[in-house]
């Protein structure tokens, strides 16, 4: 099963994008007002009241403290997903959902942030599945479909692989960083105008560690 096929992860990287554009543009002052520029304390500081949905699953994400500084959640893309939405994201659904089934997925859950002004995203899909022999046979799928440069780190959990390819647009970077421990999976994709593998790396180090204690 390959939940997000590259193409997928683009297009999902170009909406947060376009999402935090959004965000930037934003503001309760008259049309004609000068946008005022956030200062750098303000864009660094995580927003007070702001939580990701609740969900077993919502531990194994990211929280907004632990994210790269000035990415805030976007909670409309953010929550628990079933079988078939997890399988929308396949460039194949039909084939996804089957694979999902016969891989014994149990539940997903989507984190998904972006920084408001200098076009940074991040999109985290943890699932789990009825036993670590299915997550491994989802994984090593998930592997085997999985395009761009490969990036050598070090090994996140039981099994990992890193990939970088362009943005589309040539709006930068996008590092996609797969991994499991157990009967759990992740997929962290971090888009930036460089984007920095071990950024992935510390994150989802710090997930499996979450998921382990």
């Amino acid at each position: 099963m390959r939940p997000y096929a590259p193409l997928m992860i683009l297009r999902a990287a170009a909406a947060l994008a376009l999402a935090a554009a959004l965000l930037a543009g934003c503001s309760d002052d008259e049309p004609a007002a000068t946008p005022q520029t956030p200062s750098a304390s303000a864009l660094s500081a995580p927003i007070p009241g702001i939580t990701l949905p609740p969900d077993p699953l919502q531990p194994l994400v990211p929280t907004p403290e632990e994210v790269p500084s000035g990415m805030v959640p976007l909670l409309s893309g953010s929550g628990s997903r079933d079988a078939a939405a997890i399988a929308e994201f396949s460039a194949d659904p039909a084939a996804a959902a089957t694979a999902l089934a016969a891989h014994g997925f149990s539940s997903a859950y989507v984190a998904q942030y972006a920084h408001p002004s200098d076009g940074r995203v991040l999109s985290v899909v943890v699932a789990r599945f009825r036993d670590a022999a299915g997550a491994k046979a989802d994984l090593e799928g998930d592997l085997a479909g999985s395009s761009g440069e490969l990036v050598e780190t070090a090994t996140v959990g039981e099994a990992s692989q890193a990939r970088r390819q362009p943005l589309p647009g040539g709006a930068g970077q996008l590092v996609t960083l797969r991994f499991r421990q157990g009967a759990t999976t992740w997929l962290l994709a971090y888009g930036a105008p460089e984007a920095d593998p071990q950024v992935a790396v510390e994150l989802a180090q710090a997930l499996v560690e979450r998921a382990t204690t």
